[in-house]
């Protein structure tokens, strides 16, 4: 009886070390496991602060190149108007207030083209646009919009006076 006594006391003793130690290890396994993931979460923080930085780079780079392009554009139209302005002065009554008039229609539409390139123009400079992936997608669509709106405009700007030979 003793002996199974020793025996019993024995193995709770050695369950009871067992037990103990593993909580140790459980614990600083734990522990190793949260500091892993405090690091992964800084990593990544980290990360996903280059990626925007790289983004606004890039976005920035490609504004100030599609901004340089459209603003010689705007500029190029702007003295394209002028120089109908000057054609149109020579023609008669009738057709000078007929020309006029689809002059000044696309005149105001080239001072919202140049307003729209001002009004993205001061967003960047103050920071007012969120530097992301969809960032560089809407960008992308502004500078093809833009160019679209430029290239129609360049259109009837050249076909103002081939309404005025079929009449």
């Amino acid at each position: 009886m003793k002996t199974k006594i020793v025996s019993l006391i024995t193995t709770i003793l050695m369950v009871a070390i067992l037990l103990t130690s593993c909580g140790e290890k459980s614990k600083q396994d734990a522990t190793e496991v949260k500091e892993d993931i405090i690091e992964l979460n800084k990593d990544l923080t980290r990360g996903a602060i280059d990626t925007a930085e790289e983004i606004k780079i890039a976005v920035t780079q490609e504004w100030d190149k599609f901004k340089a392009s459209s603003e010689k554009a705007i500029e190029k139209t702007g003295e394209e108007i002028k120089k109908l302005r000057e054609k149109i002065s020579k023609d008669n009554k009738k057709e000078y207030e007929r020309l006029t008039q689809k002059l000044d229609e696309l005149e105001q539409r080239h001072m919202v083209l140049k307003d729209k390139l001002v009004v993205r123009t001061e967003k960047f400079k103050n920071n007012r646009i969120e530097f992301n992936e969809k960032a560089k997608n809407r960008e992308k669509e502004f500078e093809r919009e833009f160019d679209h709106d430029m290239k129609t405009l360049n259109q009837a700007l050249k076909d103002l006076f081939k309404d005025n030979v079929n009449n």
